[in-house]
């Protein structure tokens, strides 16, 4: 999964950036920057301690931050939308700390101008293509009519002020993938709060949001892992910022974790929720999927109550499962298969 960070400038977005991924601060960078956040897992961790394997892997969540310098911070916002068309989710940093350089903090009218310009940004890139399928009709080209009729639909949702998110003919559309609809992706606010603000500090308005100090989520991730419990405890927190946005956009996204274990590597993998076992497979290597024949599953919580997978099927919820299963949060699955 790909999140893009993005936000006006002076909102803290690099800052926030450096909670999620503990990479240090970059001075006078004016690109756009990559990192990941670990997935951290408790049962992940049950499970490397069980089998103590070569590799323990964790799922990813890969975050990208755009920053490019504007005139002004309507362009600099443009500028970012047009880098961010290819991720999952975004990531909408808003100010709730003051800065003697700028006006008051106004946290949600900056939450709702980045979205009016996903609105405008979609807007155009549907208009550009309906002109060029006219311009080729003229010409004597024939256009998809499925095409043009799910861009129409998309104009009037747009020109109604109407995300694309909730218009699944136009989400669930392989014609229209390639535009990237920023409109059409989940999001989520990041409301960044001052140090010694409140992290249960809540927008005035039903967004999707969470509240985290950046600053000092950036401090805690630069620690090492036996400092960080300490800090987090003086500050009166209970897990980092880093974890609960990604618990939060597991549930925004309705993500779920598989297992695979064994002595060479224990790792989670990152499903959807309701996709099957085939898919599953397809996650982990092609020849898998291409060559399945069934799917050995226990659930997490089965394999730590029985105490293995020989006990898992003596009590008898060891499973065989075939490509229509829909895998389940915490199910360890091996896979069989033959190419």
């Amino acid at each position: 999964m790909k999140a893009g960070i993005i936000g006006f400038p002076g909102s803290g977005r690099d800052t926030v950036f450096r909670a999620l991924t503990a990479l240090p601060r970059v001075e006078g960078l004016n690109e756009q920057r990559l990192g990941e956040a670990l997935v951290e897992d408790a049962r992940l961790d049950y499970l490397s301690g069980l089998f103590n394997p070569k590799k323990h892997t964790p799922a990813k969540l890969e975050l990208f931050s755009a920053r490019p310098l504007g005139q002004n911070k309507n362009e600099s916002i443009r500028l970012s939308l047009e880098k961010v068309r290819d991720c999952d989710v975004l990531l909408l940093v808003v100010r709730n700390f003051p800065d003697p350089s700028q006006k008051t903090q106004a946290p949600l009218e900056e939450a709702e101008e980045i979205l009016n310009e996903f609105l405008v940004t979609d807007y155009i890139s549907v208009e550009k293509r309906l002109e060029r399928l006219g311009e080729e009709r003229k010409r004597g080209k024939k256009a998809d009519p499925i095409e043009a009729e799910l861009l129409d639909l998309a104009k009037g949702l747009l020109e109604a002020n109407t995300p694309l998110r909730g218009e699944p003919k136009i989400t669930c559309a392989p014609l229209l993938k390639g535009f990237g609809f920023l409109s059409a992706k989940p999001y989520l606010v990041l409301v960044n709060n001052p140090d010694d603000g409140d992290d249960s500090f809540k927008l005035s308005a039903p967004l999707p949001q969470l509240s985290l100090r950046g600053n000092l989520e950036a401090e805690i991730a630069a620690l090492e892992p036996e400092e960080a419990p300490e800090f987090l405890a003086d500050y009166g927190l209970k897990e980092p910022g880093r974890a609960r946005v990604i618990k939060t956009l597991y549930e925004l996204m309705e993500l779920i974790s598989f297992f695979t274990v064994g002595e060479d590597e224990c790792r989670a993998w990152t499903l959807t929720r309701g996709e099957d076992a085939l898919t599953a497979a397809g996650k982990i290597h092609s020849d898998i999927k291409k060559g399945f024949i069934r799917a050995e599953v226990v659930a997490f919580d089965d394999f730590k109550a029985t105490g293995g997978f020989a006990e898992a099927k003596k009590k008898g919820v060891f499973r065989l499962e075939g490509k229509t299963y829909k895998v389940i949060d915490g199910d360890i699955i091996h896979f069989r298969f033959n190419v």
